[in-house]
This record gives structure tokens, C-alpha cells and sequence, in this order.
């Protein structure tokens, strides 16, 4: 009798271990390396590497189809050059409202990276917001990437950045 409760405690610690170190390391994905860097820099053209390529649009249109037979998708072309007028105009939307604050960009220092899973029911890819918790000097701020997809093992910017001050 004994025995098998040391069988089940043993597969119990197994499992607990195997997702304690399974999960990933959001710190350093590309997509939250990018971002940073982008955003210490000011350089839009970093952060337009996180947007998704033909390949990956491609690989979810025909997901997003099945999850929604009736919606209009536009020609892969149109939904990429959207993509990056909407992250272009968001990221220089950031930096105004951060240096509205006096963030010093170049001065921004990464302290913690958090996850929130945000999964639509209909679409079979993994999804979530992803939140930089930054300082820069005596400034506490986040910026929380919203519904990044991750399509291919690889983190992307689907959606907008959103700049909160603490």
C-alpha cells in the first residue's frame, strides 16, 4: 500500500518539474528583444522585423477562414503594408506619450518580462499579451504588446503597443 503513493508522489513531483522548466522564457523571445531595443533606440525599423511576413499571414489565413467562413480577408499584400502603417503610427505614438512623461529612451533599463495568455476559442494559434515592465531613471512604466500571436515557434506583433506609467 504504501508503495503506490510513493509511485504517485513520484509522477506527481515529475509533472510539476517538467512544467516548471517547460515554460518559456519570455525575456528572450526575439519579439520582446526587438521591442526593446526599437523603443531604447528609436528605431521603427526594428520594431517592423516583429510584424509577421508573407509566410507566416499565409499560414493564418487559412485558420483564420475556418474560424470565421463569412469575414472578408484582404490579399496577403494589403494586410502586410496595413501592418506596418498601423505599427509605425503606434510606435511613434509611444515615444510621444513616453517623452510626454520624460522617458528617457536610451536610458531604459528592462527589469521583468509577463505573460498573460489572451486565447481566442475560434483560432487555433497561441496568443496573449505580452507586458515590458521598464524603468528609465526614477520611471516606472509598461508596455504591453497586445495579442502577439506566436505562428512557427516565433513571437509576433499582431496588434498594437500600449504605453501605461506607474
Amino acid at each position: 500500500m504504501n508503495n503506490p503513493f510513493k509511485i504517485l508522489f513520484l509522477l506527481i513531483f515529475i509533472l510539476v518539474n517538467h512544467l516548471a522548466w517547460s515554460q518559456e522564457n519570455f525575456r528572450e523571445i526575439s519579439l520582446v528583444t526587438n521591442v526593446f531595443e526599437a523603443l531604447k533606440e528609436q528605431n521603427e525599423d526594428k520594431l517592423l522585423k516583429c510584424l509577421p511576413s508573407k509566410e507566416d499571414i499565409a499560414y493564418i489565413i487559412p485558420v483564420l477562414r475556418e474560424a470565421q467562413p463569412n469575414s472578408v480577408i484582404p490579399e496577403i499584400d494589403k494586410i502586410i503594408a496595413n501592418f506596418k502603417m498601423a505599427a509605425t503610427k503606434n510606435f511613434k505614438h509611444i515615444i510621444t506619450r513616453g517623452n510626454s512623461f520624460n522617458i528617457t529612451w536610451e536610458n531604459m533599463v528592462l527589469e521583468k518580462v509577463e505573460y498573460e495568455a489572451n486565447h481566442d476559442p475560434n483560432v487555433q494559434i497561441e496568443r496573449g499579451n505580452i507586458t515590458l515592465v521598464c524603468t528609465s531613471g526614477d520611471k516606472k512604466f509598461l508596455i504591453v504588446l497586445k495579442k502577439s500571436y506566436k505562428i512557427h515557434d516565433t513571437w509576433l506583433l499582431m496588434d498594437r503597443m500600449k504605453f501605461t506609467l506607474l
